[in-house]
């Protein structure tokens, strides 16, 4: 719960706030540690990476969405960190689109676009990429809360989700550097990226009426991604009796 009074909390209680919702709501799926562990088969590994299309394909419009809500505030560099979010999306710092990325690693692993797109994604993950959309479409605040903390946020104490990914795709799967340049440039960003998020809750989550958009849109981002991560059991191949 919130707070009961309508008194702001300061910016490090309210971050410590969203740790605390995240931690609370942590996936309690099968699907990914078994990916993680190496235990999937290819066929469920190929399911999860067509699934992975429909959750990164709109992420450069909802940022985009989410930075032309930005208002005007005195301190310019909080546009320019959160463009280079989007800048880097689009491919315009040091790698390549991400997007295009994906699709490279979809080809990688023998999945081509045409294929991908005939794959009926699950209403869990189409869930999360629209929940995104939606506060990133809504308000700026919104947005921070549903993109910036919820996504991009990393709790002290937890594995970066980017590398762990990265180091089970390499070390269980055998998939080489360049089918894997999506997360390789993910684990680098996301330090960064959830830096500049927190540094816009002091700007953007700083009254008690900021603080209310923000942490709703936040929890139910959260919510709406830990639904996505144990919808994944339904892609388990289940073995005949």
């Amino acid at each position: 719960m919130g707070p009961t009074s309508h008194q702001a909390l300061s910016p490090k209680e309210f971050i410590e706030e969203c740790y605390a919702f995240k931690r609370e709501h942590a996936p309690r799926g099968v699907f990914m540690p078994k990916l993680i562990a190496g235990r999937s088969t290819r066929d469920e590994l190929l399911r999860w990476m067509k699934e992975g299309y429909y959750y990164s394909e709109p992420a450069e419009p909802n940022i985009a969405a989410w930075l032309s809500h930005a208002p005007v505030v005195p301190d310019k560099g909080i546009y320019r960190a959160i463009a280079r979010n989007l800048a880097g999306e689009m491919g315009y710092i040091r790698e390549a689109e991400h997007y295009a990325l994906y699709v490279q690693m979809l080809e990688g692993v023998g999945i081509s676009l045409a294929e991908v797109q005939q794959h009926m994604a699950l209403p869990s993950t189409l869930g999360a990429a629209a929940a995104i959309g939606y506060f990133c479409r809504s308000s700026f605040e919104e947005g921070l809360g549903a993109f910036g903390l919820a996504v991009e946020m990393q709790v002290p104490g937890r594995p970066v989700g980017a590398e762990v990914i990265y180091t089970a795709l390499r070390d269980h799967y055998g998939l080489d550097a360049k089918t894997l340049e999506f997360y390789a440039v993910h684990v680098e960003a996301e330090d960064e990226h959830g830096g500049n998020a927190m540094k816009a809750v002091e700007w953007f989550a700083s009254t008690f009426e900021q603080q209310v958009r923000v942490r709703r849109a936040f929890r139910w981002s959260v919510l709406a991604h830990t639904a996505m991560a144990e919808g994944y059991d339904q892609l388990l191949v289940q073995k005949a009796a």
